[in-house]
């Protein structure tokens, strides 16, 4: 196959007509062969779409799709004459039929045919605005393509040998695929939020492409997430390793898995500003750390609850945490951490969720009834090496203790390129701070 280069645009990135001109932009310097271009639905339509199924109300459904429909002709008047409009419509009567089953049958099946249609519209639209420019392009959705899903460990990811077999790319120069979604057993199923990132990663690997940029509206990774509103350095290369890790700590920087397709072959994943084009943002690709460990990014997920259970000495610890973990993970209550003692088991899970999880607990046969904690946060430092280096443990307990800061350290799945601590709920941008400025991750 020819040279094939791997663009993503998510939402942030399709707000307004100013961000869809340098979204055409950016295709048209890509200076290749193909390009493969996986867009999300525009900003804050899959919201939109959501909470329109929470209402369920067969009512205005006819006024909300046009609303939707208003909102892509806004940012694309070119769509409107372009010749794949009658795809658009057919996303659009899609959402209108899914939102009326679900009046009638409530189904996951209703739910996600009309969650899909907005990056299934998103498509189009991106395209039509790349043809309306002189180039040769086409939607494609996922579907259409044979993008190919399946579960791994409870998590929906793409099938990439399937996906190889059943891949079909149309020929033109600019290919605009649908994120988020695949073909799933008889019909589709959805990823994570945030899946266009593993859409674009995945596609990668399945056609061998040189590169992946993922264009969003910051300047890259940065040392600290942009939601602590903490000014800090731009992260110019980081390993496949070290990226993972701090995607999982550190919404919305990347979907936790999307690095995963790209070590093999060790294509390389770029993510750079949008607006920016003379800005090459940040890099991950393989390790290629020397020198001493360090950390260069600090990684956190606030409010969340511990649940602890006091086991006699006649229970069983790793009957109760198999039993507990279980009853959660069928519900679907997300454990982020998790500590087995001989006579306690501790959960660590959302605030938003700890009651609900705690009425789960408590009325299992079986299980001890749990307390529930003080909200805490969990800091994730990430760097290559850090985690057997105990020169840099020693340092972040010293200075949090000279801070006035509690550090506690969290042993369990230990790994050699991140350090984990928990600190209380009123602490955490004080110790984000404080870890910053000792590791000289703030911007000068």
């Amino acid at each position: 196959m020819s040279e094939v280069k791997i663009f993503k645009f998510g939402g942030s990135c399709l707000k307004e007509s100013g961000d869809l001109e340098a979204v055409v932009q950016r295709i048209a310097e890509s200076n290749c062969e193909k390009t493969v271009v996986v867009v999300s639905a525009l900003h804050g339509v899959t919201d939109r779409i959501l909470e329109r199924l929470e209402r369920n109300e067969r009512e205005s459904i006819s006024a909300f799709v046009t609303s939707i429909e208003m909102i892509h002709l806004e940012i694309s008047p070119a769509l409107v004459n372009d010749a794949f409009y009658c795809k658009f419509q057919d996303a659009l009567a899609g959402l209108s039929d899914a939102l009326l089953d679900n009046c009638d049958e409530p189904s996951e099946r209703s739910r996600v045919r009309a969650q899909i249609a907005g990056e299934q519209m998103s498509s189009v639209t991106v395209s039509a605005a790349v043809r309306a420019c002189g180039i040769d392009s086409i939607p494609i959705w996922s579907e259409e393509i044979g993008i190919k899903i399946h579960k791994v460990k409870g998590e929906s990811v793409i099938d990439i040998n399937s996906t190889i077999q059943s891949l079909n790319l149309p020929d033109a120069s600019v290919l605009v695929v649908t994120g988020w979604y695949g073909v799933y057993n008889e019909g589709l199923g959805l990823l994570a939020r945030g899946g266009s990132d593993l859409t674009a990663t995945s596609l990668a690997a399945v056609v061998n492409a040189s590169e992946v940029t993922i264009w969003r509206d910051v300047p890259g990774v940065l040392a600290l997430s942009p939601r602590w509103a903490i000014p800090s350095r731009n992260l110019p290369y980081l390993s496949y390793t070290e990226a993972q890790e701090l995607a999982l700590f550190s919404e919305p920087v990347l979907h936790p898995f999307a690095v995963e397709p790209l070590r093999k072959e060790g294509i390389p994943l770029r993510l750079r500003p949008l607006h920016d084009p003379n800005n090459f943002g940040s890099c991950i690709g393989p390790s290629i750390a020397t020198g001493e460990p360090r950390v260069c990014a600090v990684g956190c997920l606030p409010h969340l609850v511990p649940l602890t259970m006091r086991l006699s000495g006649v229970m069983s610890v790793a009957k109760v945490v198999a039993d507990a973990t279980t009853l959660l993970d069928r519900a679907r209550v997300r454990v982020w951490s998790l500590r087995a003692r001989p006579n306690e088991a501790r959960f660590l899970v959302s605030e938003r969720i700890a009651s609900h999880a705690m009425r789960l607990l408590s009325q299992s046969p079986g299980l001890p009834t749990p307390n529930q904690g003080d909200p805490i946060s969990i800091l994730c430092l990430v760097g290559e090496s850090i985690g057997d280096n105990f020169s840099i443990s020693s340092e972040i307990e010293e200075f949090a203790r000279q801070s006035g800061l509690e550090f506690t350290r969290l042993d369990e799945g230990k790994r050699d390129h991140a350090l984990h601590y928990t600190v209380s709920d009123g602490q955490t941008q004080d110790a984000l701070i404080a870890i910053a400025k000792n590791f000289d991750l703030l911007i000068p």
